[in-house]
């Protein structure tokens, strides 16, 4: 995966230009609440559990990123996440950005290479319920197994 700042800022902008999201980050900072409240909802097609619709303090912020580091841990990837947080992300650490952007990046990319595998067999189904039926009908065994391994390469 990529090293330098400058590289994570790319890889950011690139996930935000994929899921239609018009915002654009100059640094790693910038990465805050709404860029990974906004990412969650384009990528999953859901609302983010227990969010804080308007947040009116960094503690909002901080428990937004929470709702959905948790939701990504327990509802999707049956994983412990828990070497990133809220409060860390809301602080700036680039560390825990990287790991949640990361995160974002393999969990599109792995389902942008199954809805391109069976989309010829669902075409009947419309776009959105495509992404639906195909995420709940595959394994997310091997993206759950890469984020383990790249989290053990990491410490």
């Amino acid at each position: 995966m990529a090293g330098s700042e400058a590289e994570w800022v790319t890889i950011a902008n690139n996930l935000l230009f994929k899921c239609h999201i018009h915002l654009r980050i100059r640094e790693l900072e910038d990465c805050d609440a709404n860029v990974f409240i906004a990412l969650y909802q384009s990528i999953l097609g859901e609302k983010v559990p227990d969010l804080i619709a308007i947040p009116g303090s960094q503690e909002d912020d901080a428990h937004n990123v929470q709702a959905v580091i948790d939701s990504l841990a327990l509802d999707y990837l049956q994983v412990s996440l828990s070497h990133i947080t809220g409060e860390n992300i809301v602080k700036g650490d680039k560390e825990s950005v990287k790991n949640l952007l990361e995160i974002f990046d393999g969990l599109l990319e792995y389902l942008t290479e199954h809805i391109s595998e069976t989309s010829h067999e669902k075409s009947k189904f419309k776009n959105g319920n495509l992404v639906w039926f195909t995420f709940y009908g595959v394994s997310l065994w091997p993206f759950i197994f890469l984020c383990i391994f790249l989290h053990r390469e990491t410490h």
